[in-house]
C-alpha cells in the first residue's frame, strides 16, 4: 500500500513528468536514428558479400519482426514495441540503399517537413484526426531512420573532433529554438500535436549533439564508459527491461511504467548485467541469436581467457 502511494505521488509530480518524458518519449527518436545508422553500417560491412547482402538484411529484419511480435505479447501495458516498426519501415529503407547521399538527404528533409505539416493540421481541441496522426508519425519515424542512414553516407561520425564547431552551432540553434517554442506555446494557441512533433526532433538533436561534444573529453568518456557495455547489448536490454517491469509489478502490485525511480533501478541492473556478461562473452544473448539467424551460421560467443605465464630464469 505504501508502494502504491509512493508511485501515485511520483506520477503526479510535475518535475517527474517532465523528466520521464525526456528519458522515455524523447529517446525513441534517438533509437530510430541509430537504427538507420546501423542499417548503413550493416550494408557497408556486407559489401564483401555482394551477392547476398540484401538477403542477409531481409533475414535480419525478419528476425526483428518476429522478436517484436513476441515482445508485444508479453510487454506490460504502456510499453510500445519498436522492433516491429523497425522491421516494417526497414523494408522501405532498402529502396534507398543504392541511392546517392544527396538524393536521400532530400527525401529525409521532405519526410521531416511532411511530418511537421500534417501534425500542425490537427485540431487544437477534441480528438485528433486518425489518418493525419498516422501519416505524421510514419513520416517522422521513417525520416529519423533515413537521417541516420544518410548521416552514415555523409560519413558524419568520422573525425568528430574536426566538426565540433558546426556541432556546437547546431546545439545552440536547437537550444534557442526550444526556448522560443516554449514561449510561443505560452502565448499562442498552437495544436499540441504540432509542438509535440517539433520537440520530438529538437530534444533528441540536442541530446545527440551535446553527447558528441561531451564525449570529446577523456574524463567524460571514462565516466560514461559503462554505457558502452549497455549499448553493445541494447537489444537484449530492450527486451529485458520489459521483463523486469513485470517482476516489479508483481512485487509492488502495480506496473511502475511512470516511475523514474524504478526506471533508474532497472537500468542500473541492466548496466551491471551488461558489464559482467561482456566480461565473459563477445555479445549479448539476443544479439547472438540475431547474428546466427542473419548469417545462418553458428557464431562462437565465449571469450577466450588468455592466461599469462611467467617463467622465471
Amino acid at each position: 500500500m505504501n508502494s502504491f502511494q509512493v508511485m501515485d505521488n511520483l506520477s503526479n509530480n510535475e518535475l517527474h513528468s517532465v523528466l520521464f518524458s525526456i528519458f522515455n518519449r524523447k529517446f525513441y527518436p534517438i533509437l530510430f536514428f541509430l537504427f538507420g545508422f546501423g542499417c548503413y553500417l550493416f550494408m557497408n560491412r556486407s559489401k564483401q558479400k555482394l551477392n547476398n547482402r540484401y538477403l542477409l538484411y531481409f533475414r535480419r529484419i525478419g528476425f526483428l519482426f518476429v522478436l517484436g511480435l513476441i515482445h508485444t505479447f508479453y510487454a506490460p501495458p504502456g510499453i510500445n514495441d519498436v522492433l516491429t516498426v523497425y522491421a516494417v519501415l526497414g523494408l522501405f529503407m532498402a529502396i534507398f540503399f543504392k541511392r546517392g547521399k544527396w538524393n536521400n538527404f532530400i527525401v529525409t528533409i521532405t519526410l521531416i517537413a511532411l511530418s511537421i505539416v500534417t501534425a500542425f493540421y490537427q485540431p487544437f481541441y477534441g480528438e485528433r484526426i486518425i489518418w493525419l496522426d498516422l501519416l505524421s508519425n510514419i513520416s517522422k519515424w521513417f525520416a529519423l531512420m533515413m537521417l541516420g542512414f544518410t548521416m552514415g553516407q555523409f560519413q558524419f561520425f568520422e573525425n568528430i573532433h574536426g566538426k565540433l564547431k558546426y556541432i556546437s552551432i547546431f546545439l545552440i540553434v536547437n537550444i534557442c529554438t526550444y526556448v522560443f517554442l516554449f514561449y510561443v506555446k505560452m502565448s499562442i494557441d498552437i495544436t499540441p500535436a504540432g509542438t509535440e512533433i517539433l520537440e520530438d526532433y529538437i530534444v533528441p538533436f540536442m541530446m545527440i549533439s551535446g553527447l558528441l561534444i561531451v564525449l570529446q573529453w577523456d574524463r567524460a568518456k571514462m565516466i560514461l564508459s559503462p554505457l558502452k557495455y549497455y549499448g553493445q547489448m541494447s537489444l537484449t536490454n530492450y527486451l529485458a527491461q520489459s521483463a523486469l517491469l513485470i517482476v516489479f509489478s508483481l512485487i509492488i502490485g502495480i506496473t511502475p511504467i511512470h516511475s523514474l525511480i524504478v526506471c533508474f533501478i532497472i537500468h542500473a541492473l541492466l548496466i551491471t548485467f551488461s558489464i559482467v556478461w561482456l566480461k565473459y562473452f563477445n555479445m549479448g544473448p539476443v544479439e547472438l541469436l540475431l547474428r546466427c539467424f542473419t548469417y545462418w551460421v553458428k557464431v562462437p560467443n565465449k571469450k577466450k581467457i588468455i592466461k599469462e605465464s611467467f617463467n622465471e630464469t
